[in-house]
């Protein structure tokens, strides 16, 4: 798609930011094509394209994939998936400081889920891959003292 893509059996034309900017310039190229439309057409409906969903999603790590993989990762989910974990000290640490993580210093900052996702993502990295990983191997907790210290400086900013 160039500026703009006309569909005749809908009757819709869709533009980009750049040629409706540019459409409002009575000399413009722009204008003269949208006003040609709209006289052959009368019933025309012009929409605004927005952005395009990316189809791949690249992580950090480099590596790619179709969807976004931590898509619909809410805290019911994540709080299910930790309760899951086999017994043990590890699993009472980590949901400790998840619920520090989330109530207490999710109480005070308006982004508390980015803070929280965050954290889980770097916990359990294997969590999309392999979830069962975690259920035949001890996980060592991760120190949180980092995502508040970028929370504070987040805040500070």
């Amino acid at each position: 798609m160039e500026n703009f893509k006309m569909d005749f059996t809908s009757k819709t034309l869709t533009i980009t930011k750049a040629f409706a900017e540019k459409a409002t310039d009575p000399t413009s190229k722009e204008y003269q094509i949208l006003t040609q439309f709209q006289n052959d057409f009368p019933t025309l409906k012009i929409v605004r394209k927005t952005h395009k969903t990316p189809s791949k999603y690249k992580t950090k790590g480099g590596e790619e994939y179709s969807c976004n993989q931590y898509k619909n990762l809410t805290y019911k989910k994540m709080e299910v998936f930790m309760k899951a974990l086999p017994e043990g000290e590890g699993k009472e640490k980590i949901l400790e400081a998840y619920k520090f993580l989330r109530y207490d210093v999710g109480g005070v900052q308006t982004n508390a889920y980015k803070t929280v996702r965050e954290w889980f993502v770097e916990q359990f990295p294997q969590y999309r891959k392999k979830p069962l990983f975690y259920l035949t191997n001890e996980v060592g907790v991760i120190d949180i003292s980092r995502f508040i210290d970028k929370e504070k400086q987040t805040d500070a900013s």
